[in-house]
């Protein structure tokens, strides 16, 4: 299930849906350009310094976590598959949304849509475990429910079946109306999954840290691919999201629960589960494992 892979090199068909030109995909961190969407790229490093972009995209408020991994998820098929694990999303029109892409894949990907004007480059990770992360902040400015796809070879133990998949390196933006005040979150959890500073690897919650906005209601959605209990608990948040176990392994639970922020400030949650037992429950006490920061802006 945590198995590290590469691409492979099987070559498969493109969707012939796509409008716009994809040559260079996954050598260009600048993506298509259509009237259809405002669009900006904001690349995340470890060591960045381009601190002045990355608070301007952070408070915007409007944010999509989507979280990718080789050989993660169980298909039809009885084998596992490459995916995006969440990466069916609702946005809304008119207002900027950044999509934060954390891919513990060691290959790119890319988030396609032709419709939405979307190419986004998603680098690779360098070290197991450890995912890369990439930012991406446009605006939506029509409705509906729109295709995306990796147009990256992918899945190449699989002869590239998850390429051609909703679910997996496919799947739907919905694109709601500018009335919507629904602001939709998710998190993936997965046992013995992220590296640790002390070189194990840890049950964690992906992101472990995510932006909201205060005033509008949040809708978020946790997938599970743990067979244990774990909680998303604040007390000053009021909020407790009984997260509940995968029964199938590769196959996510999903868990989900509504609240509504009505103060700005950082707001520690944690996981009230035991876990993480195979190394002393050490994840329950690390920030960015099975507890984290819920930032509210305004």
């Amino acid at each position: 299930m945590n198995k590290f892979v590469k691409k492979g090199t099987i070559a498969v068909a493109l969707i012939s849906a796509l409008s716009f030109s994809l040559a260079g995909c996954g050598t260009s961190n600048s993506p298509t350009k259509t009237a259809s969407a405002k669009e900006k790229t904001v690349t995340a490093k470890a060591n960045t310094t381009d601190t002045q972009s990355q608070t301007t995209q952070t408070d915007s408020g409007y944010n999509q976590y989507l979280v990718i991994e080789p050989g993660g998820k169980l298909g039809p098929d009885g084998k596992m598959h490459d995916a995006f694990i969440n990466g069916d999303i609702k946005i809304t029109e008119g207002q900027p949304v950044t999509l934060h892409f954390l891919n513990f894949d060691g290959g790119t990907h890319t988030y396609t849509s032709a419709d939405l004007g979307l190419n986004v480059q998603i680098k690779g990770s360098t070290k197991k475990g450890q995912p890369e992360e990439t930012t991406y902040t446009f605006t939506p400015s029509k409705t509906g429910t729109f295709n995306w796809m990796c147009a990256d070879k992918c899945d190449g133990d699989n002869g590239q079946w998850a390429m051609v998949q909703k679910g997996y390196m496919q799947g739907t933006i919905t694109v709601l109306p500018s009335t919507n005040k629904v602001q939709y979150v998710s998190m993936v959890v997965n046992p013995g999954y992220k590296l640790g500073s002390d070189g194990k690897l840890h049950d964690a919650f992906a992101n472990a840290d995510i932006t909201v906005k205060a005033g509008q209601p949040v809708e978020l959605t946790v997938y599970n691919f743990d067979g244990g209990d774990h909680t998303v608990t604040s007390k000053d948040l009021g909020l407790n999201l009984n997260v509940v176990p995968s029964k199938t392994n590769g196959t996510p639970s999903v868990s989900t629960v509504q609240f509504t922020p009505t103060k700005t400030g950082k707001f520690m949650w944690n996981c009230a589960d035991k876990c993480d037992g195979q190394n002393g429950q050490w994840a329950m006490a690390q920030s960015g494992y099975m507890m984290g920061n819920i930032n509210v802006v305004q």
